[in-house]
């Protein structure tokens, strides 16, 4: 083909400009002011190290939703009277309502007439009258309601039940929030990953391998989780940060018991132990590898009725079998109990060399121990058989001499050292740990906010600048004259997050500074604290990661990163490493940029954020986008996001399934996905109540840079070109179109498939030409795939210029 249009004085060659790679995002320059391999948007797309473009993965469905969508709290209220009248219904109560009844919220009425029995949402609340007010079709009517002196009037606090004949109905098992999960890492396992998720009654844990469910209680069922917590692994324990609560913690070691025989009868499964199971009624067991059934009776299940080698459980499902118990087991997680409060004692150890165990109980020689029957102590170190005890408590059972006591612990026969701890006097300056919102471990301590005490019922200490750290190994003692540091000396300035650095460094991150501390392995005495700068700080605690030599955080101002510049030299830069995508940070909802959550995986930094719509709008309140950098590539390369407005993530968690590394997120209604897990769509689960996962196209996008022929004068695009090849098992289409700037104007799209006459085959490849036929300044290609996952090799544009009059135009 000719080079040329035409020949003489204004010649107008055929210009061609494209892209043969794909690096990097670039949304905040000028279309044409991108470079080669830069785009101008890549939604829901990868980067690959060849350079193509394809899209993502779907998420994958490990668990579904398990919240209930139904209130998890019912305040029995004893109903003086009921009635309607014009379509509402009027209910009188016995007490005041709790602040708990608030209008537009649901309430659930039971036992009154079977036209108002059930849940309503409140009209109107009036605390003076203890009037509730809602709703409710039909004719005027006075209801006949239970007489009032039925039982007293009764509050049930969060999570827990009662006996009650009163109205209103309490709902034990609801679970209406997830505040915050985490991954445990099983040390005595190469393949066992779980993630524990916080309920607001419970925890319920995911074992990654298997996806094997397991739940446990908040204090046997006496607390609850009310907010968005910390949660994190360390000293042999799951810890669950509640802020202006005590913290919770449990020893996350899974726990298994023969089944010696089982069967089910109608809804009752009873099961036969080979040894003490130690459950109690109201506990969670998980049932695995029973065999011989109709209906799977394999999952997790609150204790019914026990004794101690037998209990029953209760089932959705009836069926009557018998099952195969080869290889059963009944697997539980302790409860989580609070941490300890209140006034402090500092433990004294007590050891005997020549410990004795016989028939499950323990006699120590130790020169006047002073215990009394009934103390608590705590296994501390021994040798074999004693080890398997290390962190248990046991009661003192008798205490034959000033210089002998004794207590029970399943332990098996023999004599070996022993140490044990017991509580003494109030020790000078010690705390128990305070509650805290996060707690972050290093160099053997653990480090918290210290913004409330540690007392019964902790107190705000009215500031945010301060820290304190546990004593080594020990989560429970804390120096509050030694160990306690002010970050910024009372400056209008708070605590957002640590990050070890380091093995002697950690770095503070405030919302507006971030500070270094030195010194802090070892004794705390000659720790310093510099700061690193004043310009700016950290919004979001869980958006704080370290890679390599530096360390990536978000800030108000964007996603930012300090650098090593030596092995104890801290530096930040200018400039924000979010620069080239700077409108999908002003897109980022502030009100909510603190609950932002982030990983390093894969050689990525994936960033969890609430997304809004358009800059300023506010209409994002969870968080339902993540941005994506590449580090291998040196910028971002999508912005990722389910296409449904009801998706919300909760974390992001680097956990394995199996023996390899895989990136997972949680979501508000505790549905557990795989990130880059299904070549399909997206398959989630969004609906409170509803467990099932549903499957959404993944919509992608990739819209390249400008190209413009290096010219300012108008040209005429004329024809274009793109190299495609399908991915393995999906054949291809999708739609292409081009987008002119001035004049503005975009080209009706045209399928892949309506080019080659048929979807693109699996596996194969071809460059699909087309026509452009539009005039402008510069011109982008538009690539949307439909069907499959195909990868986009290279992009170009042929162009010539015309009008080269030197009149001005618009």
């Amino acid at each position: 083909m000719s080079r040329y249009r035409s020949y003489g004085k204004l010649d107008d060659p055929f210009v061609t400009e494209g892209d043969t790679f794909f690096l990097r995002m670039n949304a905040r320059l000028r279309p044409n002011q991108l470079k080669p391999g830069e785009v101008a948007l890549s939604k829901n797309g990868r980067m690959n190290d060849d350079g193509t473009w394809q899209p993502r993965k779907g998420l994958s469905t490990l668990f579904g939703s398990i919240t209930s969508g139904t209130d998890a709290i019912r305040l029995p209220y004893v109903i003086q009277s009921a009635s309607r009248s014009s379509g509402v219904v009027t209910i009188v109560l016995d007490d005041t309502p709790s602040l708990s009844f608030i209008p537009g919220e649901n309430i659930t009425i039971a036992d009154v007439d079977s036209s108002i029995n059930g849940t309503h949402a409140l009209v109107s609340v009036n605390f003076t009258t203890k009037t509730l007010t809602f709703a409710n079709a039909g004719s005027n009517v006075t209801f006949t309601v239970q007489d009032a002196s039925v039982g007293n009037t009764s509050v049930c606090s969060t999570g827990n039940s009662i006996a009650t004949t009163l109205n209103f109905t309490i709902n034990d098992d609801g679970v209406n929030a997830v505040y915050g999960s985490a991954v445990y890492s099983d040390a005595s396992s190469n393949n066992d990953d779980y993630i524990f998720s916080a309920t607001n009654n419970l925890a319920v844990i995911i074992r990654l391998k298997d996806s094997a469910l397991f739940k446990c209680r908040y204090e046997a069922g006496g607390e609850t989780v009310d907010g968005p917590v910390g949660m994190t692994q360390g000293f042999d324990k799951m810890f669950i940060f509640r802020s202006r609560k005590t913290t919770l913690s449990a020893s996350p070691a899974l726990n298994s018991i023969g089944i010696s025989s089982a069967s089910q009868s109608g809804q009752t499964i009873t099961v036969n132990t080979s040894t003490n199971h130690g459950r109690v009624t109201g506990d969670f067991v998980t049932l695995t590898n029973l065999g011989n059934w109709t209906v799977n009776p394999n999952d997790c299940y609150q204790i019914t009725r026990i004794n101690d080698t037998q209990f029953t459980v209760t089932m959705a499902s009836s069926q009557t079998a018998t099952f195969n118990v080869s290889g059963a087991q009944a697997e539980y997680f302790e409860d989580f109990t609070r941490v300890d409060r209140g006034t402090y004692t500092a433990p004294q150890y007590l050891t005997d060399t020549t410990a004795t165990a016989s028939s499950g109980v323990v006699t120590m020689d130790v020169v006047n121990h002073g215990l009394e029957i009934g103390n608590e102590i705590t296994i501390r170190n021994g040798s074999s058989p004693f080890d398997l005890f290390v962190n248990q408590n046991a009661i003192v059972t008798s205490t034959p001499t000033a210089d002998q006591f004794t207590f029970n612990l399943g332990v098996e026969d023999g004599t070996a050292s022993l140490t044990a701890s017991r509580q003494l006097a109030i020790g000078k300056g010690f705390i128990h740990m305070p509650a805290a919102p996060w707690g972050q471990f290093h160099q053997r301590r653990l480090w918290v906010p210290y913004w409330f005490t540690s007392d019964v019922s902790p107190t705000d200490r009215k500031n945010r600048d301060e820290i304190v750290a546990s004593d080594i190994l020990d989560s429970d003692t804390y120096d509050r004259i030694g160990n306690q540091f002010r970050i910024s000396a009372g400056k209008s300035d708070f605590l957002v997050g640590i990050q070890p650095f380091t093995q002697d460094t950690l770095a503070i991150f405030n919302r507006k500074s971030i500070h270094l501390m030195t010194g802090v392995s070892g004794s705390l005495a000659d720790v310093k604290t510099n700061v690193v700068t004043t310009e700016i700080g950290a919004s979001a605690r869980k958006s704080i990661v370290q890679v390599a030599n530096q360390i990536l955080f978000l800030s108000d101002q964007g996603i930012y990163s300090v650098a090593f510049l030596d092995e104890y030299n801290l530096r930040g830069t200018g400039t924000p490493l979010s620069e080239s995508i700077q409108p999908f940070v002003d897109r980022i909802n502030q009100d909510y940029a603190h609950l932002s959550c982030a990983v390093y995986f894969d050689s990525r930094y994936w960033l969890a954020v609430p997304l809004d719509s358009a800059p300023g709008r506010g209409d994002a309140t969870k968080l339902n986008a993540i941005i994506v950098y590449n580090f291998i590539n040196g910028g971002f390369e999508s912005i990722d996001q389910v296409n449904s407005t009801e998706f919300a993530i909760r974390d992001l968690i680097v956990a394995r399934e199996g023996a390899q590394n895989a990136l997972y997120l949680t979501t508000e209604e505790g549905g557990v996905h795989k990130v880059d897990g299904f070549e399909g769509g997206d398959v989630v689960s969004l609906t409170a109540g509803q467990a099932q996962s549903e499957t959404i196209p993944v919509v992608s996008q990739l819209t390249t840079r400008q190209y413009d022929a290096d010219s300012m004068d108008r040209k005429t695009f004329s024809r274009a070109e793109l190299h495609v090849k399908s991915n393995t098992g999906f054949s291809t289409d999708g739609d292409i179109q081009f987008i002119t700037e001035d004049p503005d104007s975009t080209s009706q799209s045209i399928s892949v498939s309506s080019l080659l006459g048929s979807n693109l085959p699996d596996s194969e490849e071809a460059s699909v030409r087309l026509r452009v036929n539009k005039r402008g300044f510069g011109v982008q290609a538009d690539f949307q795939p439909t069907n499959g996952r195909p990868y986009l090799r290279s992009a170009k544009v042929d162009a010539r210029i015309t009008d080269r009059s030197t009149t001005s135009v618009s």
